[in-house]
C-alpha cells in the first residue's frame, strides 16, 4: 500500500486538482525530483500519465518555466497558442486585457522540496463557465471569475501540499521510532538467548559436576543423552534442588542397571523428576493446563513413533520383540527399563493417542508386550472392533 503522502509534491498536485476540476480541462504539471531530474505529469481525458524529461530543448524550456516569480499564479494563453509562442521564444510571454478570452490557461507555481526552483501547475480551461455546470447562457470567464478560481484553486493546492509534507513528517519520524523499538526488541531478544543459552551451558556443567562424585563412588561414568541434556534448559531452580534431582535420577538409572555388568550409565531425560517450581518450561505451557497436555501428546506421539520403528526393524531382522532388542533399534538407542518407564509415566497420554486413532502406530501395539501392559481395557476393546 502506497501512502497519498509519500509520493511526489507534483503528482499529490495534479491528483488533487484532478478531483476538484470536471472532466474537460487539461493539467500539465513540471516538478523536479531527487537527483535533479525533472518531470512531467499529464492529466487528460480522466487518465494521468507521468513521464521524465529527457529532450534537451525540453529540459532548457522547463528549466526557463521553473524559474521562481513574483505572482503565484497567473493566466496565460490557450494551451496550443502557449506551447507555440513558448516553443519560439523561449521566453516570458506578457499578455494585456485585449486578449482576455485567450488567456484560459491558469498557471500556479509552488516552491518545490528538491530544489530552489518552482514546481509548475498549468489548467486549461474552456473560456466559458460550462465545465462547472453553470449554464446562464455559458457566462464567460471575465477577469472577476479567473481571480476567484485561481485564488480558490490555488489556496487549496497549498494547503494540500502543507498537508500532505506535514503526514510525511510524522510518518518518517514514526517509521524511525518504530525502527528504534523493533532494534530494540531485537537487541533484547538477541541479549536474552546469549543469557538462555548461557544458563543453560552453566546449568548442564553444575549438573555434570554433581555426578562426577557418583562416578567415583560407584567405579561407573554417568553421562546425560542429548534430550536430558536439552532438557535441563527448562531449570530454574537452586543449586541444592539441582543437585538433588539430578542425583536421584543418576541413582535411579545406576538401580536400573545394577543387573548388567556396563560400566556406562546413561541418564535419561524421564528421569529427571521436576515439579512445576523446578522449571519456567516453555512459555507457552504457562498459558494453561491445555497447553501442558498437548505439549505431552505430542512428545509421546514422537516417542510410540521412534517406538514403532524400532519394533519394525526388530522383526526386520528375525529378533524378538523384546525390551533387550527393541531399545537397541530405537534412535538414539535407550535402555529397555527407560521404555517402560516412559510409557507407565505418560500412560494417559499413551491411551488417548489410541482412542483418536486405533490404527497407529500397530506393530507395537501387536507386537511389543511392555506397549500392551499400559493399554487400557477400553482401548484395547476399541481396538479389537
Amino acid at each position: 500500500m502506497e501512502f497519498s503522502f509519500t509520493s511526489e509534491p507534483g503528482i499529490v498536485l495534479i491528483k488533487h486538482l484532478s478531483t476538484l476540476i470536471p472532466s474537460g480541462a487539461d493539467m500539465y504539471v513540471y516538478f523536479s525530483i531527487s537527483g535533479s531530474r525533472l518531470m512531467r505529469a499529464d492529466y487528460k481525458n480522466s487518465e494521468l500519465s507521468i513521464k521524465e524529461i529527457t529532450d534537451d530543448d525540453e529540459l532548457s524550456l522547463i528549466i526557463e518555466l521553473r524559474k521562481p516569480r513574483k505572482n503565484p499564479y497567473s493566466w496565460e494563453l490557450q494551451a496550443d497558442k502557449l506551447k507555440s509562442v513558448l516553443s519560439e521564444s523561449k521566453k516570458t510571454i506578457q499578455f494585456d486585457i485585449s486578449n482576455e478570452d485567450d488567456h484560459v490557461v491558469l498557471s500556479m507555481r509552488f516552491n518545490s522540496v528538491h530544489d530552489k526552483e518552482n514546481d509548475v501547475v498549468y489548467i486549461s480551461f474552456r473560456t466559458d463557465l460550462g465545465i462547472f455546470g453553470i449554464e446562464a447562457g455559458r457566462i464567460s470567464m471575465n477577469t472577476e471569475n479567473k481571480t476567484i478560481i485561481a485564488n480558490l484553486l490555488y489556496k487549496s493546492c497549498v494547503s494540500v501540499i502543507k498537508t500532505a509534507q506535514s503526514d510525511l513528517t510524522a510518518f518518517n519520524e514514526f517509521t524511525v521510532k518504530t525502527k528504534h523499538a523493533i532494534d530494540s526488541v531485537k537487541i533484547y531478544k538477541e541479549r536474552l538467548k546469549q543469557l538462555t543459552e548461557e544458563h543453560h551451558k552453566n546449568t548442564v556443567m553444575l549438573a555434570q559436576n554433581f555426578i562426577s562424585g557418583l562416578s567415583v563412588k560407584y567405579n561407573k561414568s554417568f553421562v546425560f543423552t542429548d534430550e536430558c541434556i536439552n532438557f535441563l534448559r527448562n531449570f530454574s531452580s537452586d543449586l541444592p534442588r539441582l543437585q538433588s534431582i539430578v542425583e536421584k535420577a543418576a541413582i535411579y538409572a545406576y538401580n536400573l542397571n545394577s543387573a548388567q555388568n556396563t560400566q556406562i550409565i546413561t541418564i535419561e531425560e524421564e528421569y529427571l523428576e521436576y515439579t512445576d517450581s523446578d522449571t519456567n518450561i516453555k512459555n507457552e505451557l504457562k498459558i494453561g493446563k491445555k497447553s501442558i497436555i498437548e505439549n505431552d501428546h505430542v512428545r509421546v506421539d514422537i516417542f510410540l513413533n521412534r517406538l514403532e520403528n524400532a519394533v519394525k526393524r526388530t522383526i526386520a531382522n528375525k529378533e524378538k520383540t523384546i525390551g533387550n532388542n527393541v531399545c537397541m533399534y530405537m534412535e538414539p538407542a535407550i535402555s529397555s527399563a527407560a521404555i517402560t518407564l516412559f510409557l507407565k509415566k505418560y500412560i494417559k497420554s499413551v491411551n488417548d493417542i489410541f482412542n483418536e486413532d486405533p490404527s497407529k502406530f500397530p506393530q507395537s501395539r501387536k507386537h511389543f508386550k511392555p506397549l500392551q501392559n499400559v493399554i487400557l481395557s477400553s482401548t484395547k476393546l476399541v481396538n479389537s472392533g
